[in-house]
């Protein structure tokens, strides 16, 4: 842990992201003095087994992480990767915004991960999920009934005012947590996922700008229902 700490001085106070080309890490502190890391890896789609994303990988391919963290990252980290007995793949797909968040007729809402399919790369999925509540429950309130309208349209009504004030907001993070993951592997920022890339080496300090979680649409506050 000392030489770690040396790396990564502020260890338990935030998360680290390393950049290298076409990929990125990131590092931070659990409970109880442990580690946990992430190497985000461009790769074909695998075969998975069942409803499962997460994936046991064979020796062989431990031992060419191994090598190729030797190669790609500090001293520090490579060793932590390298001393880590038994490291998984977790799959990481894209997936568009959904195109409503009330089902059944306005019966069903959906909320948190059902609701926003979004990659880890915009660290908003828990804020995204409390807000969902937060409106939810008082779209609820404000249209429990008064005794003048007809049961059944009362919920149609809250869930109908849920989904108009969360569906803009979580269709643009979801869309921007896409775009992070695009910038931060190096992959090609076309609607096709073609043309250019990122490439931290030669970037300016305006494309790093992107990078920043400030970046992130609503960031600094989304509308909610009082």
């Amino acid at each position: 842990m000392v030489d770690i700490r040396r790396a990564y001085p502020e260890l338990g106070n935030c998360l680290y992201f390393d950049l290298a080309y076409k990929t990125h890490a990131v590092l931070y502190e659990l409970p109880k003095n442990r580690l946990n890391w992430l190497w985000y890896i461009n790769g074909d789609e695998p075969e998975l087994m069942g409803s499962s994303v997460t994936m046991k990988v064979s020796e062989a391919t431990v031992s060419e992480m191994k090598e190729e963290a030797e190669r790609v990252w500090c001293p520090e980290l490579a060793r932590l990767i390298g001393e880590t007995a038994e490291p998984f793949v977790n799959v990481i797909y894209d997936a568009e915004p959904l195109p409503g968040l009330s089902w059944a007729g306005g019966r069903v809402a959906l909320v948190g991960d059902a609701a926003h399919p979004t990659t880890p790369h915009g660290l908003r999925s828990t804020n995204m999920s409390i807000l969902d509540a937060r409106v939810l429950g008082c779209c609820l309130a404000r249209w429990g009934g008064d005794g003048n309208a007809e049961p059944t349209s009362t919920p149609r009504r809250a869930l109908a005012e849920y989904e108009a004030a969360r569906r803009p907001v979580v269709a643009a993070q979801v869309l921007h947590a896409r775009r992070l993951g695009r910038l931060k592997q190096g992959l090609g920022m076309g609607s096709a996922g073609d043309g250019e890339g990122f490439d931290s080496r030669t970037a300016t300090e305006e494309e790093i700008s992107q990078l920043r979680q400030s970046s992130m649409p609503y960031f600094s506050g989304a509308p909610t229902i009082e």
